[in-house]
């Protein structure tokens, strides 16, 4: 490969057109609600430094990673500004959970998580036919805001925070006695966070070219956790809790650093990290594309890509697509990420009409654009009738 020598006058203006930011509650807009694609690292040795700089580089456009994952989140919330879609798992079980956040003055605070029903059979593990662990559907409220962002966010700041919180199950173990007896977990949590350096990132797009550069905040989180289990009000055993590969008072650690920009409540990249000496990164995720536009720049921008008109009243839209050749499909959802219709997609020149089934309510949709199997764009429409 050969090297690109740069006068060094061009190197300067490079420099330049990135600098240090500062976040606070005027950096972002009034309205969060809206779908984003992530994409998760899959090879660490793909990774570049992350260690702390001042006016440092970040690029990840050379990571492998996975097929981009739609997640849905940012929902309107009754009591907060918005709700995130996370994962979350208890052992090896896993459960979704939407995090409750609001923009405020003093940062940006997420104030507990609501988790749906779920349930899990341990008839493989406990060896009881009717074993389960049931996850009932709660609202967990932290005894205090978590501070994910601390306004003004700058370099050199710090923040902390500390909170508890009850996540309640439901377990049967014939062996231990326990029919439908309600268990809870109490987690004693603190997070704290500094902004280590500042820079400039640039990711993989949803296209698979690297996005532009944008001026970030190097975020450095160390989280703890202490767990304590229960049931029916008492202690949990450690063969019980054996059964679901838990410890009495177990301790969790995560090492992880969040590259925050403007405008975006959503880290334009999160590394994982193995141990306190953030040196050996072990998974990352990038935020490649928003499909509501805030005025946001997105890094996969699904450039070529128009879809008109906009709003929708008649049923029909005319998508123009760049000129890559391929063959082109689409995907109709709703705000809730439901698929709606999902087909090929005809091309004549460079453009594609869609017909939207009669049974689409007014409202925000999203068509997911992809060529030759990978996803391109995604991008919001506003059906009117």
């Amino acid at each position: 490969m050969k090297k690109l020598i740069l006068p060094v006058a061009a190197l300067l203006l490079a420099a330049n057109a990135h600098a240090q930011i500062t976040l606070s509650s005027s950096s972002y807009p009034v309205s969060m609600i809206g779908t984003d694609s992530l994409k998760v690292t899959t090879a660490a040795s793909t990774f570049p430094s992350f260690a702390a700089a001042a006016n440092g580089s970040w690029d990840l456009s050379t990571v492998t990673d996975s097929t981009p994952v739609l997640y849905v989140y940012r929902v309107p919330t009754t009591t907060y500004q918005f709700a995130d879609s996370n994962f979350y798992s208890l052992s090896t079980y896993g459960y979704q959970g939407n995090v409750q956040s609001s923009i405020v003055s003093a940062g940006l605070l997420e104030y507990g998580v609501n988790i749906p029903d779920t349930g899990y059979s341990l008839a493989t593990v406990t060896l009881g036919t009717n074993d389960s662990l049931i996850i009932p559907a709660q609202h967990i409220l932290y005894s205090s805001p978590l501070t994910k962002i601390a306004f003004p966010a700058t370099y050199h700041s710090s923040w902390a925070a500390t909170y508890n919180s009850n996540f309640n199950f439901v377990l049967s173990v014939a062996a231990a006695g326990l029919a439908d007896s309600a268990g809870v977990v109490r987690t004693y949590t603190t997070e704290k966070d500094s902004v280590i350096g500042w820079g400039k990132m640039r990711v993989k797009t949803l296209a698979g070219t690297p996005s532009s550069w944008f001026d970030v905040l190097q975020v450095q989180t160390r989280t703890t956790s202490v767990d304590s289990f229960f049931i029916g009000g008492n202690l949990a055993s450690s063969v019980l809790l054996g059964y679901l590969g838990l410890a009495q008072g177990q301790t969790t650690t995560t090492y992880e650093q969040n590259y925050y920009r403007a405008e975006e409540v959503t880290a334009f990249a999160n590394v994982q990290f193995s141990d306190s000496t953030y040196t050996t990164p072990t998974s990352a995720k990038t935020h490649t594309q928003r499909t509501v536009s805030l005025g946001v720049a997105e890094a996969g921008t699904g450039a070529g890509v128009s879809i008109y008109p906009n709003p929708v009243s008649g049923g029909e839209v005319t998508i123009t697509l760049p000129a890559i050749g391929g063959t082109w499909s689409y995907e109709l959802m709703d705000v809730s990420g439901k698929t709606l219709a999902a087909e090929a997609l005809p091309v004549t020149g460079n453009q594609a009409k869609v017909t939207l089934p009669t049974s689409v309510a007014p409202g925000i949709c999203y068509i997911r654009l992809s060529n030759n199997g990978k996803q391109v764009a995604v991008k919001a429409i506003d059906v009117i009738k």
